[in-house]
């Protein structure tokens, strides 16, 4: 493993993605992040005291490639599972890359392709305090359990575990890996809005699907979803 630190970068996936030379587990680590950004081109609020990384995944041939689909899961499932090692808490996965706690987002997943690689970035509120714009939406590790955390060795323990956690999606665990996202799906049994390609509806999140995609229940239709903004529906 290759790591490089970065007191302030604009994004650690973007240094990753332009790396003539990048190799599997080459992780980048920034202490902020001036340009970092989720998916859709939503900007990441990054505060000094977040963990801020990206980290390299060779794309496997063995793998079909609708199966990478479901990355961005198996990194929630994956990181959700690793930070219950840290901190015993109700963390909850918010479908397709978000991680909850207590109703405020935690963390942000993005997972990018280039050439033979995946890219995967994110943004985890570990030691900040100052969330700025997002602190009414946003909660940090710190400002729930009043403790200070070795970011190097959560991000370290994060990264080692993903790779833990591919190798059962390669040997064909992911029925066993959905189940347990399933137990910890935010979306479950709320009214949400979806937001697809300039059209909107309204519906009662399912279940996670094998397929990767969302079940929601629309009206007397049930439909499936494997892109789109999703928002928890105002009561």
């Amino acid at each position: 493993m290759r790591i490089y630190r970065f007191d302030e970068i604009d994004s650690t996936n973007r240094f990753l993605r332009e790396k003539d030379d990048v190799l599997e587990k080459d992780l980048a680590i920034a202490k902020v992040q001036n340009a970092g950004r989720g998916r859709r081109g939503n900007k990441w609020v990054s505060t000094e005291g977040a963990a801020l990384f990206s980290f390299a995944l060779k794309h496997d041939l063995g793998i079909q490639d609708e199966e990478y689909m479901k990355l961005p899961l198996l990194v929630g499932y994956s990181l959700l599972y690793s930070l219950k090692e840290i901190e015993n808490l109700d963390y909850k996965f918010k479908w397709t890359n978000d991680l909850y706690l207590e109703d405020k987002k935690i963390s942000g997943i993005l997972v990018e392709k280039i050439k033979d690689y995946y890219i995967i970035g994110i943004g985890l509120n570990v030691n900040n305090l100052n969330l700025e714009e997002a602190k009414d939406k946003g909660m940090s590790l710190r400002e729930k359990t009043g403790k200070e955390y070795d970011l190097e060795e959560v991000i370290l323990t994060i990264v080692s575990d993903f790779f833990k956690s591919f190798e059962e999606f390669k040997i064909g665990k992911w029925k066993e890996i959905l189940e347990k996202i399933n137990k910890v799906n935010y979306l479950y049994g709320r009214r949400i809005e979806i937001v697809n390609f300039d059209k909107e509806e309204s519906g009662i999140a399912g279940d996670i699907l094998e397929d990767g995609t969302l079940e929601v229940f629309v009206g007397n239709e049930i439909k499936k979803y494997n892109i789109g903004s999703i928002h928890i529906a105002k009561k």
